[in-house]
């Protein structure tokens, strides 16, 4: 990533302090808005979170931190301008601790949280635990969680491999839920698990080894009026090869058996070969036992094959149709209408991993040249908020696009629901503005399209986030996947020319 070339970096290491990610990164958020910072970081010492500072030109040179120290890193116009907002960093922990938010005695256990847990409702123990703290630490907690007869919820990330597998095979062995690590998505007897949309309550069960995707297909079932019975997440590697979908056998079995779950769909970035087969077998299984089964894997050749029941699709509409009409209703994608072909080249800039999957995918199989960035990847948030949180960079790479004579589409995605950001329309809308006036001053056509991934009854407001993008000129499809079929569309029309 280039650097201002006179900028200076700095950093300071507090031993043996924890703040949890969430925290962490709205601090860096705070600290880059002050004048003279370049960018900011955040973050505990550990070896995967070093790598990216490191990828991110941020890494100081003899860097002494292990991986339960917390690093601040500032990049900055002059030494004396990172030193000042360094100690604003840390003064932000301080304010945080003297707010007299954690003056209540907080657990410092699992059993702990459990007796306390249950003293404040002792008619309804604790059967979840949530965990967000440092990767290095989750699995011990994990562990205990699932000792102690607690399903998982595993938020963090940077959890090693082996820990992972021997977690999961433990929670599968004691009839639990391990979701997880690095869990965006989850959705419990109705209850929303971190990033997740205003559903209602139906008949489809959904797992899901991905959020944006996980929230595309339950947002789409609910404007089918289908609505979820469950949504078990699973963290983006259960489908690996090392991982073996544990898990997500597990899940389905566990679906497969919820009286409240008429269908299933499995939802998933391209799978492993061997993980694929074994998991469409046990789905083939399920479906002979009368429940219908969907497999959404991103990339799959869509196929109905009647002698194992299982339909099986390549896009996350092309899942969610297929889902809502086995719960018998009807989900009806309208497509835009083509416009004046754009020359130009498409860039992607999304904020959901899993959407912009499904973009370079589908791009890829119409032979449009593209760009498709996910922003919300390690490389992109070292010690930074997550787009989906925080819009800000987002919009700088909008408006910058601006002035890439090569780029002639932006295709994006915004995404509402619990945990994002309060108004992710407003930034999107204004430096798309910003990137067309720049443009259009160099004599060139710049089109911006864009789909939503949200409900009606989302705290931000569909409609209203939906007008100030249309207000702004952006171009707004059904789905994601409508939206990369326009631009495809675009783009062919443009070579014909």
């Amino acid at each position: 990533m280039n650097q201002p070339p006179d900028s200076v970096l700095n950093s300071r290491v507090l031993h043996h302090f924890y703040r949890d990610s969430v925290a962490l990164m709205a601090i860096a958020s705070a600290t880059e808005k002050r004048d003279g910072v370049h960018r900011v970081g955040a973050v505990m010492a550990t070896p995967a979170n070093l790598g990216i500072l490191a990828d991110s030109d941020m890494l100081p040179a003899n860097l002494d931190a292990v991986p339960d120290d917390l690093v601040f890193v500032v990049r900055g116009d002059t030494a004396d301008i990172a030193q000042e907002a360094l100690d604003a960093a840390e003064a932000s922990l301080t304010a945080v601790e003297s707010s007299g938010q954690t003056e209540e005695q907080k657990p410092g256990t699992v059993s702990e949280g459990m007796a306390a847990a249950l003293t404040s409702a002792p008619d309804s123990p604790p059967n979840l635990a949530t965990i967000s703290i440092s990767g290095t630490y989750a699995p011990v907690v994990a562990e205990q969680s699932l000792r102690a007869g607690l399903n998982v919820f595993c938020f963090s990330d940077n959890v090693p491999l082996d820990d992972e597998v021997r977690l999961k095979k433990l929670a599968a062995d004691r009839g639990l839920l391990f979701m997880g690590p690095d869990c965006g998505t989850a959705i419990l007897d109705g209850v929303p698990l971190g990033f997740a949309n205003v559903v209602t309550r139906g008949t489809v069960g959904m797992v899901a080894a991905s959020g944006t995707g996980a929230q595309e297909v339950s947002r789409l079932l609910d404007l089918a009026g289908v609505g979820v019975s469950q949504l078990i997440g699973l963290g983006g590697r259960d489908l690996s090869a090392e991982v073996g979908g544990i898990m997500a056998r597990f899940a389905v079995d566990r679906l497969a058996a919820d009286q409240g779950t008429e269908a299933i769909i499995l939802v998933s970035k391209p799978p492993a070969d061997e993980v694929a087969d074994a998991l469409l077998a046990r789905l083939a299984e399920i479906s002979r036992g009368g429940k219908p089964v969907v497999a959404c894997f991103l990339g799959m050749a869509d196929s109905d094959d009647p002698s194992t029941g299982v339909v099986i699709r390549g896009t996350l509409e092309g899942g969610a149709i297929a889902a809502a009409r086995l719960a018998g209703h009807d989900l009806d994608i309208t497509d835009l209408a083509s416009i004046d072909p754009v020359t130009g080249r498409v860039l992607g800039l999304y904020t959901g991993g899993t959407l912009a999957s499904e973009a370079k995918i589908l791009l890829k199989r119409a032979h449009v040249e593209c760009e498709v960035l996910d922003l919300g990847d390690d490389q992109y948030t070292a010690g930074k908020p997550h787009p989906m949180i925080d819009p800000g960079a987002r919009a700088e790479r909008i408006v910058a696009a601006g002035s890439d004579a090569s780029v002639g589409i932006i295709l994006m995605d915004v995404v509402l629901g619990y945990g994002a950001n309060a108004d992710p329309a407003s930034p999107v809308a204004e430096s798309a503005q910003e990137a067309r006036r720049i443009a259009e001053a160099d004599g060139r056509r710049l089109e911006f399209v864009a789909s939503v991934c949200g409900t009606a009854g989302d705290p931000q407001g569909i409609e209203r986030q939906r007008n100030i993008l249309r207000d702004a000129g952006i171009i707004l499809a059904e789905t994601n996947a409508s939206a990369v079929r326009f631009v495809a569309t675009q783009q062919a029309g443009a070579s014909a020319s």
